[in-house]
């Protein structure tokens, strides 16, 4: 079998991502590496508008608008970041199924759009906190690909120097906390980020993030009370892929239908409504859930 190094190095060429990328830099990202609006004239710069998901909302007057403005250069550069997560994310898989990887192996392909999508909203002074499931927001957060599989393998190279593994990436002068191996741990880590933000009065806020699993855990809860006590700065970005670990969310929430009021759909538009996707979920429930509902 292939020395580590160069079956990643035939992975990556085949996932497309380019050999820039797999050089390591001369120095830290201090500019951002990820799509920014075109400032150019151009046909790819034309703006045109594009029908979202029907939003749902909670004890709000006023709807987000259902279309946002974009341009052809956006999006390709938006599809270019997730495609390379994806690639990537495969890659590690590849490894980890050939025990290169040893240990813990979280992976984010599913779920990139979350991380690109609120990349192009901030900037590297605001902060973000995640769970361990973040190869793809280290890399949102001015990373590069070589950093986060060095970091796998256990290689100096890495961006923990290879002693964090998968759960613990890193970039301090980016402001990314990690990478947090225990569940719904970062989340008042995070307010804290944020307190330590108003303090000094900076003009920035901390995106703190956590799955759907961690959504039950009491320190998520006492954290938000503090956050909205002290008027905190602080953003809580739940990442709900209906999963915690491997058990479905109808075997673990006590509650079906959340209290969201769904945003009017709009009736030419393709996408589905997520209240609908929701019903979907609820109508697979196992037939374990169904008989104890019954019994109660």
């Amino acid at each position: 079998m292939a020395p580590p190094s160069s079956l990643l190095r035939s992975l990556l060429a085949r996932s497309q991502v380019g050999g820039a990328l797999l050089a390591r830099p001369a120095a830290a990202t201090t500019g951002r590496t990820f799509a920014t609006k075109a400032s150019k004239a151009g046909d790819d710069d034309t703006p045109f508008e594009v029908d979202v998901a029907p939003f749902q909302v909670h004890k709000l007057e006023s709807f987000p608008e259902p279309k946002v403005e974009t341009t052809k250069k956006e999006v390709l550069a938006f599809f270019r970041d997730l495609f390379r997560m994806r690639r990537m994310e495969i890659a590690a898989d590849v490894l980890y199924k050939g025990k290169f990887i040893r240990g813990f192996c979280h992976l984010y392909d599913g779920q990139e759009a979350v991380c690109v999508g609120m990349e192009a909203s901030i900037n590297y002074e605001d902060a973000i906190i995640t769970s361990y499931r973040d190869h793809c927001t280290y890399l949102g957060r001015g990373g590069n690909i070589y950093e986060v599989v060095a970091e796998l393998l256990g290689r100096k190279d890495g961006c923990s120097r290879g002693i964090g593994g998968s759960m613990h990436m890193y970039l301090r002068e980016n402001n990314f906390y990690g990478g947090n191996g225990i569940v719904g741990a970062q989340v008042p880590l995070g307010v804290g980020i944020a307190f330590q933000q108003k303090y000094n009065k900076k003009r920035n806020c901390t995106f703190t993030m956590y799955g759907d699993g961690a959504a039950n855990q009491g320190q998520g809860f006492e954290a938000l009370n503090i956050a909205a006590l002290w008027d905190l700065p602080v953003v809580y970005v739940c990442e709900n892929n209906h999963f915690g670990m491997g058990t479905a969310g109808t075997s673990y929430e006590g509650v079906e239908k959340r209290t969201l009021r769904p945003v009017p759909p709009n009736p030419d538009s393709p996408i589905r409504p997520q209240t609908l996707i929701n019903q979907e979920l609820a109508d697979r429930r196992s037939p374990k859930m169904e008989k104890s509902s019954r019994a109660d």
